[in-house]
């Protein structure tokens, strides 16, 4: 997460930002569509402009609580830490992930402010969607209860969440042991050791769009994208015993993962130890099938480290790369959860 000016906060996709008058048709519209103002439970229906701006002018839109949600495209929902975690999105935007992504983010605010309690959130039984979301988020089940949905006009089951300050902690936390490597999540401080392994002209023209060199503050925006959120979408540093950084190794939402090393350490073994160590931790801890990568077909050395760890060519093995120069044959490796070779 990066933060902006005042109460604006950033992510990858998404600019939170505080609430303002010229919201209003945008929110009337949201939440005048049934489909998201049945799983509300404050908000009349219909729902118009006039509603809009009386929330607007309320103590419940304030800076710092409330967040405008909004993506590319413009404004795409509301978050907010009031009373507990709520949230809405425009139907136009449900399925890509923005309320895990915007949680994240204001549950980071929260915790790393003066408040000190739990956070709580609550959903609809039936709310399939939010229940995904707060899971993600870290939110345990705690109660259910009946509540009143205004929207309905009558009561509804309602699952009534937790997330604590040591769970949050936790899931901000990311550490495996090897016999000779520390992996855990990357830190803000590691831009420069990044910037220097990864800009190396030896190990950036495997990394897509990574330039040589690469510039400390694109190593820095790279880890802020990558930070550990308790779900696949985050790279671990790759440091010796003594806490020196020698790499990373990163896995994407759905299960994509790379790794590059500082060539100073590589033919030591050390890309196969952390590879397969995070691997293993990796389909355990998030219950996942398989992971996969990819590779290009003129590095050898990457073909035989994602071997050794387990990796094995999927299918025809052949795709073609999308990297800034120029189009160029890889291979596709899948190692399943089943297939892991015990530690090494």
């Amino acid at each position: 997460m990066r933060r902006g000016a005042g109460h604006t906060l950033r992510t990858r996709r998404l600019t939170l930002r505080p609430v303002n008058a010229h919201d209003a048709d945008d929110i009337a519209a949201g939440v005048g569509n049934y489909d998201v103002a049945r799983w509300l439970s404050a908000v009349p229906y219909p729902y118009g402009v006039e509603d809009a701006h009386r929330f607007i002018a309320s103590s419940a839109a304030a800076p710092g609580g409330c967040w405008a949600i909004c993506d590319a495209g413009g404004f795409c929902g509301l978050i907010s830490t009031g009373e507990e975690l709520g949230y809405w999105l425009d139907r136009r935007v449900w399925g890509l992930g923005y309320g895990t992504e915007a949680g994240v983010a204001v549950i980071d605010a929260w915790f790393r402010g003066t408040r000190r309690r739990d956070l709580e959130a609550t959903y609809f039984e039936g709310n399939s969607r939010s229940a995904r979301v707060l899971g993600k988020l870290g939110f345990v089940p705690e109660a259910t209860q009946q509540r009143f949905a205004r929207p309905l006009q009558q009561d509804v089951p309602t699952v009534v969440m937790r997330l604590t300050r040591q769970r949050w902690r936790a899931m901000r936390r990311f550490r495996v042991a090897t016999p000779r490597l520390r992996l855990r999540e990357v830190r803000p401080g590691d831009a420069a050791a990044l910037a220097r392994i990864g800009g190396d002209p030896r190990v950036a023209p495997m990394l897509g769009a990574v330039t040589s060199p690469w510039p400390v503050h694109a190593a820095a925006a790279w880890i802020s994208e990558r930070r550990y959120h308790g779900q696949p979408g985050f790279a671990a540093a790759i440091c010796l015993r003594t806490g020196q950084v020698i790499g990373a190794v990163a896995v994407g939402r759905e299960g994509a993962v790379m790794i590059f090393v500082d060539p100073r350490y590589q033919g030591r073994g050390y890309g196969t130890e952390a590879l397969h160590a995070f691997a293993a931790d990796t389909l355990s801890r998030f219950d996942l099938g398989h992971l996969t990568a990819d590779q290009f077909t003129c590095n050898t050395a990457s073909d035989r480290l994602l071997a050794a760890a387990g990796f094995r060519p999927e299918g025809d093995g052949t795709s073609r790369s999308d990297a800034p120069l120029e189009p160029a044959p890889i291979v596709l490796y899948r190692l399943d959860a089943h297939q892991l070779r015990p530690t090494p």
